[in-house]
């Protein structure tokens, strides 16, 4: 009996001291672990002039959201609590009133972060995000610069588009044996929509610059309303003028008008190979599908329009476009599935990355803006899955990370790389006060200067004119 019990207590010993090593192994930081939430304040139209991307980036959030709670598992903080992602939604209706209200609203329920689809909704909060050191990842290709900014983007600096597509124009006209090409140098219009922000970006003085430096000539900017009825008055002004190229970009509503009534003039065509014709150029916001739908389902008229931008075809086998593949299929939107998933996806994916590099460092309850602003500068090396062609970093001046522009022409439904040429943001880097503070003595990049064949000396603190 003696035994028995001497036995029986040397098993339940056995057993305290098991526990005992369970308790102790266990790290500090997860004792009384809880489940916390990080919230992200999305402000896309839903109503107005760029609802359909922004439907579509509000569903890529949501999707986002799933993906990265479900499959992911969310973060865990320096505390080693889970903590899930938030997504905060609204309709900017494309309006600043709206924006500045959302933003306020999503504010007061704690998001850290920020994300819109376009230029307006960016001015609208662009000092807001600043003053209160929120960062915002945004779609829009201006104003993310000069610095100070709160900014960081995805998407080309709209100067940056338009320094493509004139390396573009430069390289197939000096690569053509046409004889009429041999003679004189090519002629390049822009036709965007009158008021718009980014459209302002991309016909600056820096842009009209380096045209003349890379011998391409600008024949007019032609302007027109965001959702325009009747484009043709402006193709043949610049038709009149002599153009080989339109330049014209931002949204499917306009870009798509131009090509639509470029092709009923009978002027569409490349002007290396045939004489008169027309070849238009636009921004990868326009998706090949969208624009054969505005089209009448007419594949063959959009055959060779060229695409400047910095995202890969959202079809191809790239890890990242096979993920957002599989929710556009999950959730039925395989039909419409576009670049407008792609971008926001990965607007998604560097948010949340900067979100995980704060919260090793601070816990979740306790996250500010401010941390995830000063996170995101140590981004560094982010596969994007195939959405870029090379890894982002980040850094105070490094606010989108592209390396490389892509040009593409849409061959049946899709995009088919032409090339790439190398990323020239033309536009200022800082402010005049940013400048100085910062030892600059000029509110342009040295590389911006190089581009532009000029000199600090030349330039100091103020833009250049035509």
């Amino acid at each position: 009996m003696f035994k028995k019990e001497q036995r029986k207590a040397g098993i339940m010993g056995g057993i305290a001291i098991m526990l005992l090593c369970i308790v102790i192994c266990v790290p500090v930081a997860h004792v009384g672990a809880k489940e916390l939430v990080v919230k992200v304040g999305v402000l896309m139209d839903q109503t107005g002039p760029l609802a359909s991307p922004g439907r579509k980036g509000l569903s890529t959030w949501l999707w986002y959201q799933e993906y990265f709670n479900s499959e992911v598992g969310g973060w865990k903080d320096v505390k080693g609590n889970r903590v899930k992602l938030k997504v905060l939604y609204g309709d900017t209706g494309f309006q600043p009133a709206r924006t500045i209200a959302l933003y306020k609203k999503f504010k007061a329920q704690g998001a850290v972060a920020m994300a819109n689809i376009g230029s307006v909704e960016l001015a609208a909060i662009r000092a807001m995000c600043l003053s209160d050191q929120i960062p915002v990842f945004t779609n829009s290709g201006s104003l993310i610069y000069p610095l100070p900014s709160p900014a960081f983007g995805h998407w080309p600096d709209y100067s940056a588009c338009s320094a493509g597509v004139i390396d573009y124009i430069a390289d197939k006209w000096a690569k053509s044996q046409a004889p009429w090409t041999k003679k004189r140098r090519p002629r390049l219009a822009f036709i965007g929509p009158e008021g718009y922000p980014s459209w302002a970006a991309s016909i600056t003085p820096e842009v009209m610059r380096y045209a003349k430096l890379k011998g391409v000539d600008v024949v007019g900017c032609f302007f027109i309303p965001l959702r325009p009825i009747d484009t043709k008055p402006q193709i043949l002004a610049a038709k009149t003028k002599g153009a080989d190229f339109i330049y014209t970009g931002i949204v499917i509503s306009q870009a798509g008008a131009v090509i639509r009534d470029l092709i009923k003039l009978g002027f569409k065509g490349d002007p290396t190979k045939e004489q008169g014709r027309i070849e238009p150029i636009t921004m990868f916001p326009v998706p090949p599908k969208q624009l054969i739908t505005m089209l009448e389902g007419r594949k063959d008229l959009v055959q060779g329009v060229v695409i400047v931008g910095a995202h890969g075809d959202p079809w191809s086998d790239a890890p990242a476009m096979r993920l957002i593949r599989k929710y556009a299929r999950k959730h039925g939107k395989l039909e419409v599935y576009d670049d407008n998933y792609v971008h926001e996806w990965w607007a998604a994916t560097r948010c949340c990355k900067a979100i995980e590099l704060a919260l090793r460092e601070v816990p979740a309850n306790k996250l500010k803006g401010s941390d995830v602003m000063r996170a995101a500068f140590r981004i560094k090396d982010l596969d994007s899955g195939g959405v870029l062609p090379d890894p982002v970093t980040f850094t105070e001046e490094e606010r989108i990370g592209i390396k490389r522009l892509r040009i593409d022409k849409i061959q049946g439904e899709r995009r088919k790389l032409v090339g790439y040429f190398p990323y020239k943001m033309l536009a200022p880097m800082y402010t005049k006060e940013y400048a100085k503070a910062h030892g600059k003595k000029s509110i342009y990049s040295e590389q911006s200067l190089q581009w532009l064949s000029l000199s600090a000396d030349e330039v100091g603190y103020e833009r250049i004119k035509e």
